[in-house]
């Protein structure tokens, strides 16, 4: 038996038995710190771009029978997030189970989409709300009722997480929110795809956060959500990574070891390069001998970040990372390295992603879609992009200068 066999035919204990805790008891903010071993993906593809992974997202929603279970930073009024109201409103109809948890900074389901989310309510989509930016407030939307509690363990930690899980069977991770400029070509980005027993991993941190939100899940459903999953022949090596507020972030230690243990090839792409010790394992990375690529907008929507990064360009540059500057919003985070290792997801090169907020992400072990990653996302966005320079003229170094020396607030 395979190694990959192995894996994919273990009995599923380490996510049912915590699953079976987790709907039972309480839920605090220790048990959302969830670590997960090694599994399977019995199928994994990356997407490109609105138009790419918007459609099929939408039609593995449409396929559900048991549970539609989302976590979102971003989803807002528009095109795309009637789109997805309408699907999920749908499934409701047909007596699946829709479950839905929003970040209140990232979706304002209180403000400019309460309508969408008095909609969402009305046809029964249960929905929770993670109130960081507030000391108290409601564990729903404001139009649900309910009492306002105390905020104090998730103030600050904002959920960028933004991941869909279908029957238990299919996940879904990616940097994009449910946004129109996802869609429209304002903000490129791009999602990975799963199938198979690496989609219970995903299911178990979609249920305790549902919980630790209040939501109730019966324990009879466990079965339907975490279902057993049959070997694939071509399953590859994949794991979820989930970086909880506190010590437990386990995607920043992948990103070290990913950038260390590059031997060949790395491409970085990522939208907020900020942290120094990042910055500094890319450039060692190149100086190894490595072949660096790093994916940046050319004008990205946070100026502060931006400015942080090109301070330190030249160092870069001097080490032979090639800086690729994007002409749309580059908004992906993902990591490649040696054709072979895709780390994908919500996590950014930032202080705050690193260690502050709630992100998520898919390590797949997988030469067939390190690949697919090259041939969809980088190849074209190389081609598309221009070199990144050092800051040039006194007035952009010290605004470089001055960025780079608060890096850790931005």
């Amino acid at each position: 038996m395979s190694r990959v066999e192995a894996l994919a035919r273990r009995d599923g204990s380490d996510v049912r038995a915590p699953a079976e805790r987790l709907v039972s008891g309480p839920v605090g903010r220790a048990d959302l710190a969830l670590a997960f071993e090694e599994t399977v993906a019995s199928t994994a593809d990356v997407l490109v771009g609105g138009p790419g992974f918007y459609p099929p997202m939408l039609e593995d929603i449409g396929a559900a029978s048991s549970s539609v279970h989302i976590i979102q930073f971003g989803f807002r009024q528009g095109a795309i997030g009637e789109a997805f109201a309408g699907a999920l409103l749908a499934k409701v109809s047909e007596g699946v189970a829709v479950r839905v948890v929003v970040d209140e900074w990232g979706s304002d389901p209180d403000g400019s989409s309460r309508e969408l989310y008095d909609r969402l309510l009305g046809g029964g989509v249960e929905v929770r709300v993670v109130r960081a930016m507030q000391l108290r407030g409601p564990s729903q939307p404001v139009s649900a009722g309910g009492s306002g509690r105390w905020n104090l363990d998730r103030l600050g930690n904002i959920d960028h997480r933004k991941f869909l899980v279908v029957d238990g069977r299919i996940g879904w991770v990616g940097g994009a929110g449910i946004e129109d400029h996802f869609d429209d070509g304002r903000f490129h980005d791009l999602c990975v795809r799963v199938t198979g027993p690496v989609a219970a991993q995903l299911q178990l941190v979609f249920l305790a956060g549902f919980r630790w939100l209040g939501g109730a899940i019966p324990p009879e459903q466990l079965d339907a959500l975490f279902p057993v999953h049959d070997y694939v022949p071509g399953a590859v090596p994949a794991r979820v990574l989930h970086n909880a507020p506190g010590r437990y972030r386990p995607i920043t230690t992948a990103i070290v070891q990913l950038l260390d243990g590059a031997l060949d090839t790395l491409d970085v792409v990522n939208p907020y390069v900020t942290d120094r010790r990042m910055i500094g394992r890319v450039a060692a990375a190149a100086r190894r001998g490595v072949q660096v690529r790093l994916f940046v907008p050319a004008k990205a929507n946070n100026w502060a970040c931006a400015a942080a990064l090109q301070f330190h360009h030249e160092a870069l540059l001097d080490a032979g990372v090639r800086i690729l500057g994007h002409p749309a919003m580059l908004h992906a985070k993902a990591f490649v390295a040696d054709r072979e290792d895709v780390l994908a997801g919500t996590c950014n090169l930032d202080a705050w992603s690193l260690k502050r907020f709630f992100e998520i992400d898919l390590l797949v072990r997988s030469r067939a879609l390190a690949a697919r990653f090259d041939e969809r996302f980088s190849v074209p966005a190389d081609a598309a992009s221009t070199p990144g320079r050092a800051p040039v003229g006194t007035r952009e170094r010290l605004k470089a200068t001055a960025f780079a020396a608060i890096s850790p607030l931005l």
